[in-house]
């Protein structure tokens, strides 16, 4: 029997793991072009080291065919203002990653740790493949994922055939994704 259970770690990873990687990481090697961010309005706070966008806001990386919409997005920076330590993107956030995407209600960035965490209906898709739960935390330096789930709503993976119909013989899913702590039930 085929298993195809590798890609909910590949999915999770590609599409947080680029977006950390992205004009929003500190590193940008071989970028041609500027990362575009475009909102309703832009409040910078030097004083407590903030940059926050409002209202439909947009961040557009086409080096690497990224786009990643929410209604905010807040970023804290150094003390200079020159790196940033932590990105928060609430609201209604969907990212595209050429044919992969996401969305949550909140993406919180960690540059420094290459962490990023999915909460609020965490959702991924790649073509019509599907990964749910309630919290995804990649850690993409790793090439490691978390999805964690609640008794109320389990991690769910739809995972459809290739349209081929070939199988891939790729690592299991246990290889990739860390299983989160289940409380033990009655059932």
């Amino acid at each position: 029997m085929s298993h195809r259970s590798w890609f909910v770690g590949v999915v999770v990873l590609a599409y947080v793991g680029v977006f950390i990687r992205s004009g929003l990481a500190q590193e940008q090697p071989k970028a041609k072009n500027p990362v575009t961010i475009t909102s309703d309005r832009l409040e910078v706070n030097r004083k407590l080291h903030t940059a926050v966008y409002s209202g439909n806001v947009m961040a557009d990386d086409k080096d690497r065919g990224m786009v990643v919409l929410a209604d905010r997005m807040e970023f804290l920076f150094d003390e200079k203002m020159e790196r940033i330590q932590k990105g928060i993107a609430t609201g209604n956030v969907r990212a595209t990653i050429k044919e992969k995407r996401v969305t949550a209600d909140q993406l919180e960035l960690f540059p420094d740790e290459d962490k990023a965490v999915l909460t609020g209906n965490p959702r991924a898709w790649q073509d019509n493949d599907l990964v749910t739960g309630t919290r995804m935390t990649i850690y993409s330096k790793e090439d490691r994922a978390i999805v964690e789930g609640e008794p109320s709503k389990r991690v769910t993976a739809i995972l459809y055939p290739k349209p081929d119909g070939s199988g891939r013989s790729e690592p299991a899913a246990s290889d990739k994704i860390d299983k989160a702590p289940t409380t033990q039930g009655g059932s």
